[in-house]
């Protein structure tokens, strides 16, 4: 026993090493908002000019292919060494290194030393992806950045003159398949190329042809229009062309281009000339949701291509810069001492080193349990890995349509979590036997959203049946409102599972009414383990949506014994929602907008409005009567990057109340019954 139980203490030791250099989903979870930042930058970048967009995948791409993903393509050149930036396939070409730049120097702002550059890079290409109308992904993060970077080295780019073997070739020296770099070669659907990228094509192809013939011979002409050649019978190097129709929009088309021979390459052609490779290419050029769903595979593999991590490499400060080689030895030299030390400390006797050894086993399998039962980020990455890209999908197409969906989804998320927990159970119908939460007085007429979860839940079971519940929709679901409306998003852990009951009796003593008061309110949501801060930031949920004159109308009229209004609240505001609300009415359908300035934006207009008395439910405007709310009401109001950060964190904590896990449970396939 004394021998086995060290040799497991080195097992748990080496499996925990090999852990920690793994790449992981949500990497940065407890450390830093990097994703949300990075998402932010490139969102900004991209109203500026959609170019962007390609130029980071691009960018990325020629980072994983030289030295793997460790960001060495964005290292400026030197007097006594020329980058890989300055190399022949980026050398004036590449684009993006801005975006990088500003969303490191907010990292660094925000948790200095934490972020790398190779992983900024990595969260950029995915957003890319993304605001192009592509499937996102969730991004394994962890990676440390490279101190080498020779332009001698971009000869690993593959060039755009490759045929299909060399392509073939240059793909499986990264550990890539040639279904693989059929898959990225995708890429090419969006941005824009040089015209001397594939003027070869047009002028003086070979010997026997001055026109490459595998070129369709209109696309051709009009080629050679956008890309003339000069008096010296030269093409100039500033002229671009768009790559496809849709230079903007991720989409499949690319591959409809190849098939028409409209490759603007050689080696995008190339792709038509085996069996294998040209019936790819007819796949996804009617498959669009199969090509997405690959790409976003094949996207995460490509980026763990050669990565550092654990102590190699380093943490770039300035995206741009390198340590010294000095800085780096010191380090090196320093965690050398480090272990002599160590090794030189007493040596325990056997006995102590057996219970040592015990402890530690019993501490791992304690920590594996708890790990076992806990939700976690990228939960469906294995098992239904475009889980939450379809969701955010579903909820684009319902904001699109009417954006309203947006608050309506974060309120059904809410009202899930605060009645018997966030297990799904507000989407299940009535019955005749039994009237469903969705139907009490509290969630009916209001709710909104359900065609958004149900739509969602069809794709997911033809796409991986049985497996995504209906609870982690409705979180998904709620957190892609936020983000789509101008809110941060965030990372959901997910692993929940459906209930098996909806009451809605429980719904009307489970949710705070609008009517409450401060106490009341501060003592609803410690009852669900929420603080008090945290019911002020949620409340700031109000930012976005509409109300029920219904909700607030004893505010206007009959207030109580000796006012016909509620005095807290603004006359002129309050003239404002009679117009709206007039007494009397017997229309049970009229509504108002909450933050009648910005509603379909995530905002902090909320906490300006009770500021000025223009809270419209009473458990608005109560904020202002405690010291301590109306403090974090009046920080909250100056300060959006504050108040939305907290924001998640408290959606992230709210999503986790009373959740089924494991065993417990079901996942229904149809979210609004229950399995029989």
């Amino acid at each position: 026993m004394e021998m086995v139980l060290p040799l497991v203490l080195v097992l748990v030791f080496s499996l925990t090493s090999q852990i920690e250099a793994e790449l992981q989903v949500g990497f940065y979870r407890d450390k830093c908002r990097a994703e949300s930042i990075v998402k932010d930058e490139v969102e900004k970048a991209f109203d500026r000019d959609r170019g962007i967009a390609p130029g980071l995948l691009r960018l990325h791409f020629h980072d994983c292919f030289v030295r793997g993903c460790d960001a060495s393509i964005l290292v400026d050149s030197t007097p006594m060494n020329v980058g890989e930036k300055d190399g022949p396939p980026n050398v004036n070409t590449l684009r993006g290194t801005e975006v990088i730049d500003s969303a490191k120097a907010r990292l660094e702002a925000e948790c200095k030393g934490v972020v790398s550059c190779a992983d900024t890079l990595a969260f950029a290409a995915r957003d890319a992806v993304e605001i192009s109308n592509g499937f996102g992904w969730s991004v394994p993060a962890g990676r440390r950045d490279g101190r080498v970077s020779l332009a001698s080295e971009t000869l690993d780019i593959p060039a755009p003159f490759l045929n299909l073997d060399q392509l073939t070739q240059s793909f499986a020296k990264k550990g890539l398949t040639q279904e693989e770099m059929v898959t990225l070669s995708g890429a090419h659907t969006i941005g824009h190329a040089h015209c001397t990228s594939f003027s070869n094509r047009l002028y003086d192809f070979n010997a026997s042809s001055s026109q490459d013939p595998s070129l369709n011979p209109l696309y051709a002409e009009d080629l050679k229009r956008q890309c003339p050649r000069g008096p010296q019978g030269t093409v100039d190097p500033n002229l671009v062309v768009d790559m496809n129709f849709s230079p903007a929009v991720m989409d499949s088309s690319y591959y409809t281009d190849v098939l028409h021979h409209r490759g603007l390459f050689t080696s995008d052609q190339a792709l038509t000339t085996s069996q294998a490779t040209a019936r790819q290419v007819t796949t996804y050029a009617v498959n669009r949701l199969l090509w997405e769903s690959e790409f976003a595979k094949a996207m995460v593999k490509m980026s763990q291509i050669e990565v550092l991590t654990g102590t190699d490499g380093e943490i770039r400060t300035n995206w741009n810069q390198s340590y010294p080689f000095k800085m780096v030895l010191t380090s090196t030299i320093n965690t050398y001492n480090n272990v002599i030390a160590y090794k030189h400390k007493e040596v325990m006797s056997s006995k102590r080193v057996t219970w040592l050894s015990l402890t530690w086993v019993l501490v791992f399998l304690c920590l594996s349990v708890e790990l076992e039962a806990q939700l976690q980020v990228g939960f469906y990455r294995t098992s239904c890995g475009l889980a939450e890209f379809i969701v955010k999908d579903e909820v684009r197409k319902g904001f699109i349509r009417d954006s309203g969906v947006a608050p309506g989804l974060v309120r059904m998320h809410f009202h899930d979590c605060f009645v018997r927990g966030c297990d799904g159970s507000v989407l299940i119908d009535s019955t005749p036997s039994n009237t469903a939460e969705k139907d009490s007085p509290a969630n009916n007429p209001s709710l909104r959203g359900f065609e958004v979860i149900d739509s969602a839940k069809a794709r997911l079971e033809a796409v991986c049946k049985g497996v995504v519940s209906c609870a982690d929709i409705v979180a998904f679901a709620a957190r892609d409102s936020v983000e789509i409306t101008g809110g941060l998003g965030y990372d959901v852990p997910a692993g929940r599972r459906d209930g098996r009951i909806s009451l809605a009796s429980e719904a009307s003593t489970n949710l705070p009414p609008p009517t409450f008061t401060v106490d009341q309110l501060t003592q609803f949501f410690s009852n669900k383990g929420l603080t008090q801060d945290e019911m002020v930031t949620l409340s700031g949920a109000h930012t976005i949506g509409r109300s029920h004159c219904s909700s607030f109308s004893n505010r206007l009229y009959n207030f109580n014994g000796t006012s016909g209004q509620d005095p807290t609240l603004d006359p002129q505001y309050a003239a404002s929602l009679k117009t709206q609300c007039p007494q009397g009415s017997t229309n049970t359908n009229l509504v108002v907008p909450m933050n009648p300035s910005s509603p379909s934006i995530t905002d902090v207009g909320y906490y300006v409005d009770v500021l000025r008395n223009r809270g419209l439910f009473t458990s608005d405007q109560t904020l202002l009567t405690d010291t301590t709310t109306a403090t974090q009401v009046r920080q909250n109001a100056g300060n959006p990057f504050l108040w939305k950060n907290k924001f998640a964190s408290a959606m992230v904590k709210m999503g986790q109340l009373g959740v089924l896990i494991g065993e417990a449970g079901q996942i229904r396939a149809n979210c609004r019954v229950i399995n029989s």
